[in-house]
């Protein structure tokens, strides 16, 4: 039984989410959740993530209030990196400005699916500035969740707070491995279809109702 989410990206009191902190590990297959995002809200939008002035950075920024709804959005982008079968990855995710408790992180094993049903679908782990996690799945425009927001004691909080996501592929457990600043996290699977081994890899930034457009940008710097 799927359960609703109106957006992985925002905390409660913003879109009256609760926040539960789970200890149990490993973690088992998409919970539930039903589309975070739809018509108002995921978009995948290239030109916003922008090469930085060193090789492997990457800066999202904007404050246009076209991205902005009471709902929320959820933008997105691949960086053109292909793992067939997804092997490992590290990105360095530090938030300079924007609403504290919106999501921002990685995207992975992303492709295009030749079911009209199923369409664009991707694995993604997002963080925040309040040292909480989620981890989810999308498939045509729907969030899953594996499992709803948890705090990690290994991620730093605030801004300007570069916090390093590490995935790999463990063969022999058929799991993937999330890991924080060089600390193991947690185990995850993936087994209901779509299933995801590889393909291509990105980033995605929510932008939340409690972002203020124009006045205050959302601004993330990745860095692999």
């Amino acid at each position: 039984m799927k359960k609703k989410v109106k957006n992985p990206g925002v905390l409660s009191g913003v879109l009256v989410l609760l926040i539960l902190i789970f200890s149990a590990c490993p973690v088992t297959p998409k919970q539930a959740d039903e589309a975070i995002v739809g018509t108002d809200g995921f978009e995948e939008v290239n030109e916003l993530f922008a090469d930085g002035d060193e090789e492997g950075k990457v800066v999202f920024a904007t404050n246009d209030p076209a991205y902005w709804s009471t709902l929320g959005y959820t933008l997105w982008a691949l960086n053109g990196e292909v793992q067939e079968p997804f092997v490992s990855r590290e990105v360095k995710c530090n938030k300079i400005s924007g609403a504290a408790g919106a999501g921002y992180g990685l995207v992975f094993c992303h492709w295009e699916s030749s079911d009209p049903d199923t369409g664009e679908t991707m694995l993604t782990v997002m963080i925040n500035t309040l040292g909480e996690y989620i981890v989810g799945e999308v498939a045509d425009d729907t969030f899953y969740e594996f499992f709803p927001w948890r705090e990690s004691e290994y991620l730093k909080k605030g801004y300007n707070q570069g916090n390093v996501v590490g995935l790999r592929w463990d063969s022999g457990e058929s799991r993937f491995e999330l890991s924080f600043n060089g600390y193991s996290e947690t185990t995850f699977t993936d087994e209901t279809e779509p299933l995801h081994t590889g393909g291509e890899n990105g980033y995605i930034v929510v932008i939340s109702p409690a972002d203020t457009f124009p006045e205050n940008p959302v601004q993330v710097v990745f860095t692999e």
